[in-house]
């Protein structure tokens, strides 16, 4: 019986020990299924937070001095936050195609028979410009990611990344493991850096840039944190992808060492968990994520065109222009051959009213302080190979240089009406990029109206007798010319001169605030957009087309007047004064004519090529190519007369004896 009663006293300690233990192992499981399911619950919750975060900073856009609209990623201009002077929206630029721009303009610069050096100059100055904006850009998102911090979308809407990131943590704690909170204010976020893909495209053709490698790039686009220099120049591009994703914590730093400049985008999220427990002390779980933002392709299907316009044909003697290349060579290098750089205020000159030409002050070529014209060339052509952004063929550009100017056709009878001699057709050669970053050109006749109007806060150069000897010297009489209204002389001869004068209108040359009303952007164009009148065209350089269109038809100039640059006043309106605007005369200023700032013709036609029409909304020029730049040579032309020949009194100062000018009517 005693045995008994110890046997089942001993068993009955034995199962109360193993139900002990039984216990206790199910508790600490318990706490560790807990503890492991409110990590794992974490995770989930610091990732969204990263990814929260990353979304938000990459839609954060500043207003800046030199491009206007600055953000992480790219955007059409559809902001209603973004409206120009003129409510059109603008473009936002990304950072990353800031400085692949900069980087693609200097590496065409330095192709072999291209070799630009005011471009590598216009390059690195664009470059700087671009470091200065991301670092005020990534300063202000520094700022956004504290708590409290705000900062605005392209819609003027707040974008808080702290709040966005607390929001996502809380709303991604499933609490399947049992109690457990964030911890008030331990959401942490900064920005640092970990090398990876971009989505900025590497030069095209591929092999273009032999600098570039396996190593920093990858599918098709740079990495970012790399220095990739062209020449003594550094180029480095931050973390920013084609989408918002996680990326290593491991491999976070605050800033990647060696490199000469870096602008740090990753996303690092880092939060506090407090995990209650039961049978002991809460536990506090730390985590951390990171995430990279993203920019949105923007196709800038129509970045707008260039156009080189003969409207009193193209010069073919001594001192020829055949291709693009000849502008950048000796015939407009001379010593003589110096330019005013120019700029319109207030508003589009001449047609808004009180609007005039005045000095510019930033030359933006400091190896050329005289301001050459083949200088006034290369400015006008890089400024719209930088409106196409990260996307230009190089081989395209070189090819497009050396590709001779299409003929311009038959000469045309001449003045209008009245014809008694023959003259030089006009013609524009007009330049544009397909969505493929290949140059597109044809060629199209041109009258020398209507004229185009010079961009608010944009630029015009001038340079007289740019070309001396251009073509052949030709005289037409009898022609009858009007010298001073009333009067008229019936049997004065015109000769076309050797001489050309050259005017460059450029549209795009300053962004932002600083670029005027319409900040930049292409002024919209029948020329360019329509191709009225359609003499031949080569596709890529390749297969030629042959659309021929109607032509409107068009009238004579009516002329400008009080210009203090060249001498001539013409004879309006077959002659137009040495300016190219239209003019009027008028009798309180007999000496010279007045410019005519009337938009239109009295029928109803265009005098003057002008940005037409205002926002809110998308601007037209981003659905059809607007003017960038137009190179214009026009042939000096003198009308002679039985008077002003034998007439010497005054010497030049009298009307009638400076009938020089330019063809008005055509």
């Amino acid at each position: 019986m005693s045995n008994r009663r110890t046997e089942r006293g001993n068993m009955l300690i034995l199962i109360t020990a193993f139900v002990v233990i039984v216990l206790a192992l199910l508790f600490f499981a318990l706490g560790y299924v807990r503890l492991v399911g409110s990590s794992s619950e974490q995770k989930t919750a610091i990732e969204a937070a990263a990814i929260a975060a990353a979304r938000d900073i990459s839609t954060i856009v500043i207003n800046t001095p030199d491009f206007g609209y600055v953000g992480l990623s790219d955007s059409a201009p559809i902001g209603s936050a973004t409206s120009a002077g003129d409510d059109y929206y603008l473009p936002v630029h990304s950072i990353n195609t800031l400085i692949g721009t900069a980087r693609l303009d200097y590496l065409i610069a330095s192709q072999p028979g291209l070799d630009v050096p005011e471009w590598r100059e216009l390059a690195t100055a664009d470059l700087e410009k671009a470091k200065a904006a991301s670092q005020t850009l990534i300063d202000r998102i520094k700022d956004a990611v504290k708590p409290g911090g705000v900062e605005r979308n392209k819609h003027g809407q707040e974008v808080r990344p702290y709040n966005s990131a607390e929001q996502a943590y809380q709303q991604n704690l499933i609490r399947m493991t049992g109690g457990s909170s964030y911890v008030a204010n331990s959401m942490k976020l900064e920005l640092g850096e970990i090398e990876g893909p971009t989505c900025v495209p590497v030069p095209s053709p591929l092999g273009s840039d032999s600098s570039l490698t396996a190593t920093n790039t990858s599918s098709g686009c740079y990495k970012s944190y790399i220095n990739m220099p062209l020449g003594d120049v550094d180029f480095v591009f931050a973390a920013i992808g084609s989408s918002i994703k996680l990326v290593d914590n491991s491999r976070f730093v605050p800033r990647i060492a060696g490199l000469p400049y870096d602008y740090p985008t990753i996303v690092r999220a880092e939060a506090v968990q407090l995990v209650k427990n039961a049978t002991g002390p809460d536990q506090s779980l730390k985590s951390a994520a990171c995430a990279q933002p993203a920019s949105v392709y923007d196709p800038r299907p129509y970045p707008g065109a260039l156009t080189i316009s003969f409207p009193d044909g193209r010069p073919d003697g001594n001192q020829a222009l055949n291709t693009p290349r000849d502008m950048y060579g000796p015939i407009l290098s001379e010593p003589s051959d110096v330019c005013d750089y120019l700029d319109a205020t207030p508003g589009d000159y001449p047609t808004t009213s009180g609007s005039r030409i005045v000095a510019s002050s930033s030359w933006p070529i400091p190896s050329d302080p005289t301001v050459h014209a083949s200088s006034a060339c290369k400015l006008a052509v890089y400024d719209w190979l930088r409106r196409a952004g990260t996307r230009v063929n190089i081989d395209s550009v070189v090819g497009m240089h050396y590709t001779p100017f299409l003929p311009q056709g038959p000469d045309v009878r001449w003045p209008p009406g009245r014809e008694v001699g023959s003259i030089p057709d006009g013609i524009a050669h007009i330049y544009k990029f397909d969505t493929d970053g290949v140059i597109d050109y044809e060629a199209v006749h041109q009258k020398p109206y209507p004229w185009w109007v010079v961009s608010d806060k944009q630029n015009m150069i001038e340079c007289f007798d740019a070309i001396t000897d251009g073509a052949a010297e030709r005289t037409i009489q009898p022609v009858a010319l009007t010298i001073i209204p009333p009067i008229g002389i019936p049997l004065a001869k015109v000769v076309l001169t050797k001489r050309y004068d050259m005017f460059v209108r450029i549209y795009s040359r300053r962004y932002g605030d600083p670029g005027g009303i319409h900040e930049g952007e292409p002024m919209d164009n029948n020329l360019v957009s329509y191709s009225k009148v359609k003499i031949n065209g080569l596709n890529k350089f390749g297969t030629p087309t042959a659309s021929i269109f109607a032509e409107s038809s068009g009238r004579g100039a009516l002329k400008k007047g009080g210009s203090t640059i060249g001498v001539g006043v013409g004879a309006i309106p077959t002659l137009m004064p040495q300016e190219d605007f239209a003019f009027t005369w008028a009798l309180v200023t007999i000496g010279d004519p007045n410019v005519d700032r009337t938009p239109k013709f009295p029928d109803g036609t265009d005098r003057y090529e002008k940005f037409d029409g205002a926002g809110p909304g998308v601007r037209p020029t981003y659905g059809a190519n607007g003017s960038v730049a137009d190179i214009r040579f026009r042939r000096v032309v003198i009308a002679k007369d039985p008077v002003s020949e034998v007439i010497s009194i005054l010497g030049s100062v009298l009307p009638i004896q400076r009938q020089q000018g330019y063809i008005g009517e055509k």
